[in-house]
């Protein structure tokens, strides 16, 4: 059974550089996790509070596989 994860790609301000945070709660279908970040504003303050300078987010469900293949080339690089 796959897993999903909310993941929040952030734009660094004076730099081409994006972020990228998992965030730790699970879900068990795509819908619930995209349903979750239609209902749930408050993980744009999250983010706010993490890194303060952002310039830009975006929010995406990913599965553990998805997940995975993005640790793989972030540790690649």
């Amino acid at each position: 059974m796959l897993e999903w994860f909310i993941i929040a790609f952030i734009s660094m301000p004076n730099t081409d550089r994006i972020e990228i945070k998992q965030m730790q709660e699970s879900f068990i279908n795509k819908d619930a996790c995209v349903k979750y970040i239609k209902e749930t504003p408050g993980i744009i303050n999250d983010i706010m509070i993490l890194e303060p300078t952002n310039t830009g987010m975006y929010f995406q469900c990913l599965d553990t596989k998805e997940v995975a293949r993005y640790k793989i080339k972030r540790q690649a690089i």
